[in-house]
């Protein structure tokens, strides 16, 4: 059975061949990118309280949903 779907047509088909040193001569061509401006990144410190607050808020979600389990489990 013969399908028009390009898909299945190009499914079919060999596989490209890459010349040799293909690799070699893409990556001379990629530049490298400069590294960032020391003030353009936010601080080490701040990351952390974001973290810090990002659990303590994750906690007291976790133990509001603990205590309304207990107190509809001894409600009755």
């Amino acid at each position: 059975m013969a399908t028009n779907d390009p898909l299945e047509q190009l499914l079919q088909t060999e596989p490209l061949h890459v010349p040799q040193g293909f690799s070699e001569r893409v990556m001379q061509h990629i530049t490298t990118l400069p590294l960032p401006a020391p003030g353009s990144q936010p601080l080490e410190w701040l990351q952390w309280l974001a973290l810090a607050g990002g659990a303590l808020a994750g906690i007291g979600q976790l133990l509001s949903f603990v205590f309304g389990v207990w107190a509809v489990s001894t409600a009755g």
